[in-house]
């Protein structure tokens, strides 16, 4: 096992462009990545990485990821997987609800809304139902989900 002085003289090397001609072995590798990224988190930061989380079943062919959640105000942020099919039916908005499509599409009202695409439902407003003929990935920030306890088995 290495000792904390070689992985320092390590990333300073690595930082100063002066790596070894020779590739470390993959553990080597894994142990020295998971140091430098323990090294970046800022003081509160609170980072997710792609595999952390889990997804929980919403509706059908709808799976949900909570990225933050503020019990106090009511808020969260949460990533959106929507299958090929998938549908949302309305619902109204107790606080204002940012979306930001990222990947595929969603059709609200016969208008197609694509990856960069962003949505603002205010406050007040009743979202008409939306489907995602060819399925979707989207960030959402707004208002709480419900707890997710009858379909909410994780569904990776």
């Amino acid at each position: 096992m290495s000792k904390p002085r070689e992985h320092d003289d390590l990333l300073l090397a690595a930082l100063a462009g002066l790596l070894p001609e020779q590739e470390p072995a993959a553990v080597a590798k894994s142990r020295i990545r998971a140091e430098i990224l323990s090294r970046v988190k800022q003081p509160g930061t609170i980072i997710t990485r792609a595999g952390e989380g889990a997804w929980q079943a919403l509706l059908p062919g709808v799976q949900v990821k909570t990225l933050r959640s503020n019990p106090v105000a009511g808020t969260q942020t949460t990533l959106w997987r929507l299958q090929p099919g998938a549908r949302i039916p309305p619902h109204p908005h107790h606080h204002d609800e940012e979306c930001l499509v990222l990947e595929g599409s969603i059709i609200q009202d016969g208008i197609e809304y694509l990856p960069g695409d962003y949505l603002l439902a205010q406050a007040g407003s009743t979202h008409a139902s939306f489907e995602s003929p060819r399925g979707a990935l989207f960030l959402i920030c707004g208002e709480a989900l419900p707890v997710l306890s009858a379909p909410g088995t994780p569904a990776s």
